[in-house]
């Protein structure tokens, strides 16, 4: 009887651990340095990706910090001061919507006062591809105006989150501005190649505020071309429209600082948690080494869009 006591126990255990499964160019700090409109984003098949298997580190190093799991091997959330660290590594890119951003960013004490910044009011895709003469809008660094491919290298920067196209609707058209967008990109690519581009939607304005093409039907149609515009082209794509709606595809009215379309800080409060979120979605990515795939980025989609 003890014997057999003793094999049951053997058995037992081979059981549980066969199942076990391990303006100005400058940081905020001044040192230079949904349910919204949009229609539903269809992919084509063929393009959609599978996740791929987590790679073994010892097998394919990454040259990366090792980041803290949880016991079931997801990523845990950024710490403050690593939030600080992969945005510091940014810079933000855009128009008066960023220049508010960044005049938030110089006030705050949290992760987002180490964000860089070449934002200029009234900037646009259109306005970028100007030369720098005269009274073309171009952002600063240090005191001087650049092209923004000339520029963003003066950084140092890993990753560039823009946020453009506000300005160029009106002018170009919906596709007209997602091309211009493009062409600048492949640009800031040239001078700056290893680079994330990361895609910032444009945000709407107030209900019945548009002006002519600059409303909110063209807006959320010109977020699912921004966001096509994305996958097709490996870049990571962040809505931060959507939070700051009123759920019926107009921009809140207490994220609105002057009754049309730029925002107050409620609204960039909104915009610092979602940066929160989607750094550690990028870093679940990162550990896991898994891509998102087309079906997924529908799916972030509300399901009136």
């Amino acid at each position: 009887m003890r014997g057999q006591g003793i094999l049951c126990a053997a058995l037992a255990a081979v059981l549980v651990f066969s199942g076990y499964q391990g303006g100005d160019a400058t940081a905020a700090s001044g040192k230079p340095m949904q349910t919204s409109g949009t229609p539903a984003v269809k992919m084509p098949a063929e393009q959609a990706q599978a996740e791929t298997e987590k790679a073994p580190a010892e097998t394919e190093p990454t040259g990366e910090e090792p980041v803290a799991e949880t016991p079931d091997g997801m990523a845990e959330e950024l710490a403050e001061e690593e939030l600080a660290e992969y945005y510091g590594d940014s810079v933000f890119i855009g128009d008066s919507i960023m220049l508010g951003f960044r005049n938030y960013s110089a006030k705050a004490e949290t992760y987002v006062h180490g964000i860089q910044f070449l934002a200029a009011g009234s900037y646009s895709a259109f306005n970028a591809l100007k030369p720098v003469e005269g009274k073309n809008v171009h952002p600063m660094y240090k005191g001087e105006k650049y092209q923004l491919w000339d520029a963003v290298p003066l950084t140092d920067s890993k990753r560039a989150f823009i946020l453009l196209g506000m300005n160029d609707i009106s002018l170009l058209g919906l596709e007209g501005a997602r091309d211009a967008y493009i062409e600048l990109i492949k640009k800031v690519l040239e001078t700056s190649p290893d680079i994330e581009i990361h895609i910032v939607s444009v945000t709407y304005t107030l209900k019945d505020e548009g002006k002519k093409k600059l409303n909110n039907d063209n807006i959320a149609k010109y977020n699912v071309l921004l966001q096509e515009m994305a996958w097709e082209n490996g870049w990571g794509y962040i809505d931060l429209c959507t939070p700051i709606s009123d759920g019926e595809g107009n921009l809140a009215a207490e994220c609105c600082s002057d009754g049309f379309v730029h925002l107050s800080n409620s609204a960039y409060a909104i915009w610092e948690k979602e940066l929160i979120r989607y750094a550690n979605e990028r870093n679940l990515r990162r550990v896991t080494g898994t891509v998102e795939t087309a079906e997924e980025m529908k799916q972030k989609m509300p399901a009136d869009q």
